[in-house]
């Protein structure tokens, strides 16, 4: 510093002492430019080299140009301000891109002059502080910390700035050239594009984003910056920056461009999950939701944006953005939206995957799904615990809530997604109460709340608590008093729902003393409770209890804590015996379930207690002297005054014989007794019990003062009193056959007194059904299986000996004979029970209370263990179908196919016993295992825990393979007798119909097997048709089920590579091969089969209806040979069109299923398809060909539906599928207008031509045929109403109200068709008008001028010629469509959609 220089600055400095600022301007006015830079340079190095932030110097400069300001000297005081600002901005941009940058408080104080004096600054100076800037971002890639503040007002100072002559050295060598003339908006503008366009330096990237968000932008400058800063992140070296990044986008969305900022971001962590998805950036993510969670409850409209985003994304969602919609749906704000979006979307991506695997006729156009739900919420359940904890709560109630939809159906999708969207989820709440403590108490009071309540769900949420148990009991244990508040209701609770509450709880009880006390309180005071309701409620409480600690003995760890509580249950339990009758009736039928149980029969403390509790109450009715009549005292069970039942002595006697056999079969029981005295006891009531059995076998129905022709109903005292006492008889006489049988299989007893038994039980209990009827004189028990209390455990041994497996018979190594001891085991039973077998009365009666058992359970009235299902199947295969597949060989016996004047045969019992089986297993996800338990039997199949492992799935195809063709053989068999047994093969049709509907679905799903299962449909397919189309009796069930598996099989009649076929991936269309090539006639060679049919039943219609004539467009189609009228009657003909017409909604529903792929296909492709680029969507393209195809492929069947030849009903079921079809082939075009890059195909004009001239020309004939005259009718009735007002309050016949119903039928009918008609045609009309294609020609207005226009009351000339005097046949009108048209909001068509005209 010169002394010059140094004498100046203490002359600034006296003057700064003394606060005269002016004259300290005025001095520094006197000084140059390059001198009072200088100072300014030299004063922030001093004060950077003494590591101070005061900057005295710099400061009173700023100070001085201010007060020259505000004393008048304007342009003395910017000169100087300018030149201070200039050089500290200068100083500031060079130290920022040295390395030691300095920290933020060294510039603060020059940071906030640089702000208090940039109103003061002339337009001159701002432009070059502002690209001086610029021109440091350029350089360095960098924002000086301390322009954090000072460059938003910097720009927003420039952006007022007017007209300023601009030349490149202002710009700072940024531009060359002359001079031009620019105002501060194209500045800042400039200044802004400038900035965007270079390359941002990591770590100042945010600053530089904060600084361009605080700015004043217009909405395309918010669009560039939104662009640049998202660009930005993929620049992002370290995971810790991306936060702030995403904050300043979030931010800079309140400005607009909230769409773009949202998807962007979306779109950036997608990519950035497939390269780097580790734990470190799960915690990024989970911050980057908090921002937007925040920034959400700051600006709702974000929120709506992302709601946007979900709903036009759809099933391409990512677990990040899956994720921020549930922090989004926290917001109550928008809870209910976003949850309803993720529940649909969680359904419809299971059912979208069952519809894709079914239609197998697009499979190889559709595009691969996107989206995972199964893998996305295990994603979600994960990342949870690394930083996604703020969206546990909202899965959680998502779950809750999906579920509560699904159980109560409130979504319309089919049931096979919403039960596996059900497991789905309670997969995902078990994860995620396993992994996050905080959410437990949350899950535990939503499944109380659901129980309590009696939702829907609230069997399934029991379920879930049950599984939680098991998982993990300690984490369970912390709630019990909740599941013990909830048993304090029990009184509003169904006693079922109890039961099962306590099965999932048992483990708690069992093991928590402290719930086990407060719960045993909870019963005692509910078991006597005034009300009856709770009171059962309470007892199927202590039978799930004493269930699950029985289950304990059977498990080896039985001890005298477990001893002690079930000895006080048990206690409980006698004294539940002394109450109501209703009460003692649940009571003996709960008890006799759990004496039906292996583990209960195995545990002596349980046999021993119950035998005290129940012989001395068998002593109180047991009669010892035989000369009483009976050995029961029945009249001492029912009331004198009123007569009505005191003691359910049937139920007390079915447990008291479940008891006596197991306690005389065990030697174990009897050697675990106290003393030899018990033995003795167990050994007396035995003979009680064959005492018993033979004076009821001896008794006679006058023994107990009934009369087989008195009353039996209950509008009399006389007719109650004997329906009490038949009543009591048969359940007794049924306990006592259930005794007989258990005795009799080892050979304890004669086998004939069980028939004995069965005969008198047969003998009173069809007085019984006779004789009970309602006041309309119809049964009232509908079957005598009704009231038979025979067990499935019981049932299952019985059918076992008396339809016996021959192989098992007659092979020591069939399987199920586990050694030699066990096969002359076998062999013994079966020759005791051949008296059994011989009486085929008494077989089917076994068999059908075994079929009521499994019926029962698949509507949970009762839960038949999956090993007893699969052993019925078993015995129903192996006893009695396979029989008559073999009937060439071995005839098939008469006593299988022996049918009695009301009842069934066997072979139809077993057929419905095997299509039970398989329906309860398919409930249950256990259906695999049903072919290789009837084909491939072992003890382990039927074991009382079920199969240890599920068998694989080859081996479960090739065993349903195997079994599919026995059952086929089975039925061709018995169409082959003389007679012919028709309800037999009916009922084996229902049967394969269900083993091929299993067949079916594993093909669909898994391409791996479907060769053996493709091969065996394929022929089944063609097998039901064949025996369609050949000689069988024309009986409408039997060729109901024929078509029925027709359709079933359908779709095996394509080519076998369509089912190895893959669906196509967009990112790699290069791959994908043309397949419509390969697979052109593959529709005619599947709808084939239906085709023939529905036209052979339109020919077989004609001729019974004796119409002769016909048309001449229905002799052309009717040119074929004449159909077996035998076959087809006045009675199957309605059948088939009805079977008809449901597949064809079947097949148009999954059309617009794949219209809706079309619409998502298109949109995918066109964000895959790069910019500017025109190329046509080749994909969307061949999936919209191939819909056209099978379209067309429909229009011969619609065409033979639209026939004028079937009746009024059926002629209704016609209109209503056409009306579908146009709904379809509307929708279809509507996409292709939403779609304007999809081009009109000639397969669409095809379909085009086919369904709006040829079909609605038929169409248009069957209305004016069959509802012509109706329409006139009512035409008519509508003009004369005035004058018959009086007359109409007449009564009117029968058959005047029919026939205004069929006016009011057919007019809802044809107005619809009209309606969808011309959508159609609208439709059509602007999607010509936007592809300036001519399409209006195939368009006839002479068929919708008809069906407006009365044609009887036309004249004739009027009727056929247009006024040009053409017919309109030979010279079709043409609708003009204004382009305009094609402009339509489609918005608009919705609302038309949804409305209805009047005509």
């Amino acid at each position: 510093m010169t002394n010059s220089d140094s004498g100046l600055v203490t002359q600034l400095a006296n003057l700064g002492k003394a606060r005269d600022y002016y004259n300290a301007g005025k001095l520094l006015a006197t000084q140059t430019d390059e001198a009072i830079c200088k100072l300014v340079e030299d004063d922030l190095s001093a004060t950077a080299a003494a590591n101070t932030g005061s900057n005295t110097l710099t400061m009173l400069i700023f100070k001085s140009g201010s007060t020259l300001f505000e004393r008048g000297n304007g342009a003395l005081g910017d000169r100087i301000l300018g030149i201070a600002c200039g050089t500290c901005v200068c100083q500031i941009c060079e130290e920022s891109g040295s390395a030691d940058e300095p920290e933020g408080q060294r510039w603060a104080g020059i940071s906030d002059k640089l702000l208090e004096v940039l109103p003061l600054l002339q337009p001159r100076s701002v432009i070059d502080i502002a690209f001086r800037i610029l021109a440091e971002l350029k350089t360095s890639g960098s924002l000086p910390s301390a322009f954090g503040n000072y460059l938003p007002m910097l720009l927003d100072t420039l952006g007022v700035i007017g007209n300023v002559e601009i030349t490149a050295e202002d710009l700072g060598g940024l531009e060359h050239g002359g001079s031009v003339t620019r105002t501060g908006a194209e500045l800042k503008a400039y200044w802004i594009d400038s900035a965007c366009s270079y390359k941002w330096h990591g770590q100042a990237a945010a600053r530089i984003s904060a600084g361009l968000r605080e700015t004043a932008l217009s909405t395309s400058q918010i669009e560039i910056v939104g662009r640049r800063i998202l660009r930005q992140l993929n620049a992002v070296s370290e995971l810790n920056e991306l936060p702030a990044m995403v904050y300043q986008l979030l931010l800079l969305s309140r400005h607009g461009s909230k769409q773009e900022i949202v998807s962007g971001i979306f779109s950036f962590f997608e990519n950035l999950e497939q390269t780097n998805g580790t734990q470190a950036l799960w915690d990024i993510e989970g911050t980057v939701m908090l921002h937007i969670g925040y920034s959400i409850k700051q600006d709702f409209e974000l929120g709506q944006a992302l709601e946007t985003y979900a709903r036009e994304q759809g099933d391409d969602l990512t677990a990040f953005s899956f994720a921020c919609l549930l922090s989004l749906a926290r917001i109550h704000r928008f809870s209910d939206a976003v949850m309803d979006i993720l529940r649909k979307l969680l359904v419809s991506s299971e059912h979208d995957a069952d519809v894709r695997a079914a239609t197998v006729w697009a499979r190889p156009y559709l595009a691969k799904a996107s989206l995972d739900v199964r893998q996305l919420l295990k994603s979600v359940a994960e990342r949870a615990s690394f930083g996604w904890e703020q969206v546990t709560q909202a899965l959680v109630q998502l779950c809750l809530n999906t579920i509560d939809y699904t159980v109560a159906r409130r979504i319309s999708y089919s049931a096979a997604a919403c039960a596996q969207t059900q497991i789905l989820c309670t997969d995902t709440l078990q994860t995620a109460y396993a992994m996050h403590s905080f959410v437990r108490a949350e899950i535990i009071d939503q499944i109380m709340n659901r129980v309590v309540f009696q939702t829907d769900a609230h069997m399934h949420f029991i379920g879930l608590l049950q599984r939680l148990v098991a998982d993990d009991i300690d984490a369970v244990r912390a709630h019990t008093s909740r599941i013990v508040d909830v048993l304090e209701s029990m009184a509003v609770m169904a006693p079922a729902t109890v039961s099962r509450l306590l099965q999932a709880a048992a483990p708690l009880f069992l093991d928590d003393p402290q719930f086990r006390a407060s719960l045993i309180l909870v019963l005692r005071k509910a078991l006597f409770a005034r009300g009856t309701d709770e009171r059962r409620a309470a007892l199927d409480g202590l039978f799930a209890l004493i269930t699950s600690t029985v289950q304990v003995s059977a498990a080896g760890t039985f001890d005298s804590q477990h001893l002690a509580v079930l000895l006080e249950v048990l206690g409980l339990l006698r004294r539940s015996l002394t109450q109501q009758p209703e009460i003692r009736t649940v009571a003996y039928q709960r008890l006799a379930v759990l004496l039906d149980q292996p583990f209960a029969l195995a545990c002596p403390p349980l046999l021993n207690a119950l035998y005290g509790v129940l012989a001395p109450e068998f002593a109180k009715f047991y009669q010892h002297d035989h000369s009483a009549d009976s050995p029961i005292n029945i009249q001492q069970c029912i009331n004198p005054a009123t007569s009505r039942v005191t003691m359910p002595i049937a139920g007390f006697l079915l447990c008291y014989a479940k008891l006596v056999t197991a306690l005389t079969d065990s030697t174990s029981i009897v050697s675990a007794s106290d003393s030899s005295s018990s033995g003795n006891a167990y050994k007396s009531a035995a003979d009680s019990w064959e005492d018993l059995c033979t004076r009821f076998a001896r008794a006679q129905i006058e023994d107990y003062e009934l009369d087989p022709e008195g009353e039996y109903s209950l509008d009399s005292p006389v007719g109650v009193r004997n329906n009490s006492t038949a009543r009591l008889v048969i359940g007794c006489v049924d306990a006592a056959i259930e005794y007989a049988l258990g005795r009799g299989m080892d050979g304890a007893m004669n086998p004939a007194q069980s028939i004995e038994l069965f005969s008198m039980f047969s003998r009173f209990s069809e007085i019984l059904c006779a004789r009970f009827v309602d006041d309309k004189r119809r049964r009232v028990i509908g079957s005598v299986c009704e009231l038979s209390q025979i067990s499935m455990r019981t049932a299952l041994r019985v059918l076992a000996v008396v339809l016996p497996d021959r192989q098992r018979l007659n092979s020591p190594g069939h399987p199920l004979n586990c050694n030699t001891d066990s096969h002359n085991t076998f062999v013994a039973q079966t020759g005791r029970a051949e008296l059994w077998a011989a009486n085929t009365q008494f077989v089917r009666h076994v068999f059908e209370v075994a079929l009521t058992h499994v019926s029962a359970s698949r509507t949970e009235a009762l839960d038949v263990e999956t090993h007893l299902v699969l052993l019925l199947a078993y015995i129903a295969y192996s006893g009695v179908l396979v029989r008559c597949a073999n009937a060439e060989q071995d005839p098939i016996p008469a006593n299988l196919i022996a049918r009695g004047m009301r009842s069934r045969s066997l072979v139809m019992v077993a057929a419905e016993a095997l299509a039970a089986c398989a329906s309860v297993l398919t409930a249950r996800n256990a259906v695999g295992i049903l072919p290789v338990a009837v084909m491939r039997p072992s003890p382990a199949m039927f074991a009382s825990n079920g199969p240890t492992s599920p068998p694989s799935l080859s081996d479960s195809v090739e065993c349903m393979v195997a079994l599919v063709a026995k059952v086929r053989n089975a039925v061709e068999q018995l169409l082959s007798l003389k007679p012919v047994l028709l309800r037999e093969a009916t009922s084996l049709l229902g049967a394969l119909h269900s083993l091929a509907t299993y067949l079916a679905h594993v093909c669909f799903h898994n391409p791996s097997q479907h060769t053996a299962a493709y091969a065996s449909l394929n022929e089944l397919a063609r097998w039901a048709y064949a025996m369609i189309d050949g000689e069988i009796p024309g009986d409408p069930p039997l060729l109901k089920g024929l078509v029925a598996l027709t359709i079933c099989c359908q779709p095996f009649l394509q080519s076998q590579p369509m089912f190895a076929s893959s669906s196509i991936d967009l990112s790699n269309l290069g791959a994908n091969e043309e397949p419509l090539a390969v697979h052109q006639d593959m529709d005619e060679h599947e709808l084939g089969p239906m085709n023939r049919l529905v036209a052979t039943t339109c020919i077989a219609s004609r001729l019974l209806t004796n119409d002769a004539a016909g048309s001449d467009d229905e002799d052309n189609m009717n040119d074929e040979d004449e159909p077996n009228l035998n076959l087809y009657t006045l009675r199957t003909i309605p059948a088939l069109v009805t079977l008809a017409v449901t597949w064809l909604k079947g097949e148009l529903q999954q059309m617009d299923w794949v219209i809706g792929q079309l619409r998502k296909c298109a949109s995918a492709e066109l964000r895959l398809r790069p910019d500017h680029d025109d190329e046509d969507l080749h994909v969307s393209i061949r999936l919209e060909r191939r819909l056209c195809m099978r379209l067309y492929a429909l229009t011969p069947i619609l065409m033979h539906m639209l026939s004028t030849q079937f009746a009024g009903t059926l002629s209704d079921q016609s209109i209503r599928i056409f009306t579908d079809l146009h709904r379809t082939f509307a929708l279809l075009t509507r996409t292709k207008l939403q779609a304007s890059e999809l081009p009109i195909t000639e397969s669409y004009i095809e379909c085009l031509s086919q369904i709006c001239t040829t079909l609605n020309q038929r169409a248009f004939s069957l209305v004016t045929e069959k509802y012509g005259r109706f329409m006139a009718d009512a035409n008519e009735s509508k003009s004369e109403k005035p004058a018959k007002k009086k007359q109409s309050q007449l009564p009117r016949s029968s058959g005047g109200v029919a026939k205004t119903k069929m006016l009011s039928r057919n007019s809802v009918l044809v107005s619809s068709l009209i309606y969808q008609m011309e959508l159609s045609e609208k439709y059509v009309a602007k999607l010509a008008a936007k592809t300036k294609t001519p399409l209006a020609h195939y368009l006839k207005r002479s068929s919708m001028h008809d069906f407006r226009i009365n044609v009887a009351d036309l004249a004739e000339p009027l009727a056929t010629t247009s006024h040009d005097g053409y017919s309109y046949d030979e010279q079709p009108e043409e609708i003009p469509v204004p382009e305009s048209a094609a402009e339509d909001s489609l918005d608009e068509d919705n609302q038309e959609q949804s409305k209805r005209p009047r005509y």
